[in-house]
Parts: C-alpha cells; structure tokens; sequence
C-alpha cells in the first residue's frame, strides 16, 4: 500500500480521551512506591487536563511509502527519490515490511505558551502542564496509529510499532531528513537548529506495514 501525497489528519480536542494514570505516570508517580498523588496534586492534574482539553488542536500531516529493509538500511520513497536510514535496529524492526508511514503530529502551539507562562509563575503547576501535554500528543498518536492500522488492514496488511528518530540507532539528526520530507509547514510546524519542534508537544515517527502472512 502506497500514498505518495502528503494527507493532513485533523481531529476534534473531545476525540482524545484523557488519560489520569499517564499524566500520573509522565509526574513520576509511577516509579517506586510513589503510585498515587494527593488531593491537591490530583485536583491541580484535573484543572490542567481539562484546560489543555479546550486548548489543543490537534493534526498531523502523513505520507505513506513503499519501503524495504536491508541488513543495515532501509530504503523507502519513490524508486526515482528514495530516502535512506541506516541502522540494524530499525531494518531488523521493520523486517518484511512493504511500506511505511512517516508522519508529524502536534498539539498546537497554546499548550506550548500555557506552559511557558506557568514556568515564570507557578514551576510547580508547569510541571503537571508538561505531564499532561505529554499524555495529549501520545493519545493523539496512538489515534493516528490506529487509522494506520485500519487503512493497512483494508489492504491484508498489519502495522508495526511506531519509532521515531531518536530512538534505538536513527539518530535525532534524522529530524531533519523528516521535515525535508513531510511539509510540516502544513500543521504549523518548525524544526529548530537545536532539533527541538516547536510547537515542543509533537511527535515525527515511523510507522511499519508488512502482509498479515509474513512470518519472522
């Protein structure tokens, strides 16, 4: 399956569910025997899920491709343009996969300017801002994936986790190859010198499609 256009996805902020125990989860009270904040922690987390509920705006922008994985590389693009990304991990990640989606998902850029005028004025309310502006982009991706998920299903196909540059041996520095590919423009999106998106509350992935028969 191949889309060679880019497509922007745009969703409704009352889509995503909010998620308590990952805003709990983003703040560390998952770890060790920290598994339940108090009252007030609780009841700051609501006020700040719920604000960011009318704030967000989420959308991505995406583009599916024909791709395959070698020892150490993978190609994907059109054959006269491909694009390459070295590394045994993500080839051995992406092992039968047919296609890729590359996409960009934000949240826009009020969850960003909350966050930065809280960090002047109440670090500690910043802090549960971060949490849950974390908690929104990755329901949001995990909405995205799962339209991935039917789209390839349609076609007798499966999808593979999502894997984002950075992660395992695709370097941060491929961020660069991403925006030079997606027309992030489309979403309000910018890369940054330093690699940072601005809007911070985003995601770039890679999203694998390989037949519903292959066999590892």
């Amino acid at each position: 399956m191949t889309y060679s256009s880019l497509f922007v996805d745009r969703v409704d902020s009352r889509t995503l569910v909010p998620n308590m125990e990952e805003v709990f989860r983003y703040m560390g009270y998952a770890l060790g025997d920290r598994k339940n904040p108090d009252q007030i922690v609780g009841n700051v987390a609501g006020d700040v899920v719920a604000r960011f509920g009318d704030l967000i705006f989420p959308q991505a922008v995406y583009v599916c491709y024909p791709m395959r994985a070698f020892g150490d590389h993978v190609l994907f693009g059109e054959t006269a343009c491909e694009h390459r990304i070295d590394g045994k991990g993500i080839s051995k990640f992406l092992a039968g996969c047919t296609s890729i989606f590359l996409f960009a998902a934000t949240l826009g850029p009020m969850v960003d300017r909350e966050i930065q005028r809280a960090q002047r004025l109440e670090p500690s309310r910043a802090v549960v801002m971060q949490a849950a502006g974390a908690m929104y982009i990755e329901e949001y991706c995990d909405l995205l994936c799962e339209k991935f998920r039917s789209m390839a299903a349609e076609e007798k196909c499966v999808t593979r986790p999502r894997y984002s540059p950075g992660f395992g041996d695709i370097p941060l520095e491929y961020q660069r190859t991403v925006f030079e590919i997606l027309d992030c423009r489309k979403i309000g999106l910018t890369l940054m010198d330093s690699l940072i998106m601005a809007p911070e509350k985003s995601v770039t992935a890679f999203v694998g499609v390989r037949p519903d028969t292959f066999q590892k």
